[in-house]
């Protein structure tokens, strides 16, 4: 077969120019630390990068949202811990307002402790998050939940609603619980239901006409242990997340490990290389020169 010198010519450029880009591929990987920089150089491992990014993305996602839930939850313990503080205290004061040997002078007193209980409380029941939305307000977070008319009126604001945050592929927790749940619908011991704020104003007010009830110590004692089941609540979704979050941190370990394994480059596997594929340049480079001077218009 006769090869002429426009195919000895082509053949050699072409082999030229597909050293340098083997070369300039290998130059950019370096640079960037990386064994695929276009998705051409590698289609599948390209496509499962993608995959692996996609899920980084959201397991992040899901311990930003666990960084929140523990936030807000921890504030509603902290609340709840004060609430149950402040309670005892008004129990303590309301054992003494039933003793006989208290005289009218001194229920006056504790009365105005009780008051001052009851405003710390309702203070406790609007607390607000860090991002400034109230915690027992329900979905209506800028809205402030519990109010007082200053009769023994109370009045709450906020609704039913609990949201739930995505922590992890397949659970939710909850976030917080509305004040009405917490703080209005405290079972009664002769049935029905008796709210916190109205026990503590009562109390006060029967402690300042000289005439405490002896069932305002069931009252109490109904509140507290209602509001410990909301703190054991509250301590049991803590610790599901903080769960959650250690196998988030794992499987973040894990993602990580296989989206370095597909990208990231071996450095001594491709100097190697380069050096390799600069001396396969050199080489066609010369062999095209010496082509070249094979021309038979060279000796005419």
């Amino acid at each position: 077969m006769r090869v002429g010198t426009l195919q000895m010519f082509r053949q050699g450029v072409s082999s030229i120019l597909e050293q340098q880009t083997q070369l300039l591929r290998t130059q950019q990987q370096l640079s960037s630390g990386r064994r695929i920089v276009n998705p051409s150089d590698d289609p599948i491992g390209s496509a499962q990068l993608i995959g692996l990014s996609e899920s980084l993305q959201i397991t992040e996602q899901y311990q930003r949202n666990i960084q929140r839930v523990q936030t807000r939850l921890e504030l509603e313990d902290t609340a709840l811990g004060s609430v149950g503080d402040a309670l005892q205290r008004a129990r303590e004061l309301a054992v003494q307002g039933l003793n006989d040997t208290n005289a009218g002078d001194e229920r006056v007193a504790m009365a105005k402790e009780i008051r001052q209980i009851l405003d710390e409380v309702l203070g406790l029941a609007n607390r607000k998050s860090e991002n400034g939305e109230y915690l027992f307000a329900g979905f209506q977070g800028q809205t402030t939940p519990f109010s007082h008319d200053g009769a023994g009126n109370f009045s709450y604001a906020g609704d039913q609603g609990q949201r739930n945050i995505q922590v992890g592929p397949a659970r939710q927790v909850a976030d917080g619980d509305p004040g009405q749940a917490v703080f209005l619908d405290i079972p009664a011991t002769s049935g029905g239901t008796e709210d916190l704020f109205t026990t503590l104003y009562n109390l006060a007010s029967d402690l300042e006409a000289d005439a405490p009830k002896p069932n305002s110590l069931d009252q109490l004692d109904n509140a507290m242990t209602h509001l410990l089941g909301f703190r054991a609540t509250v301590g049991a979704r803590l610790n599901a997340v903080d769960s959650q979050e250690n196998i988030n941190g794992a499987l973040l370990v894990q993602l990580e490990q296989t989206r370095s394994s597909i990208r990231d480059l071996d450095y001594a596997e491709a100097a190697s290389q380069l050096s390799q594929q600069s001396v396969t340049l050199q080489a066609a480079q010369q062999a095209f020169v010496r082509v070249q001077n094979l021309n038979l218009f060279n000796y005419l």
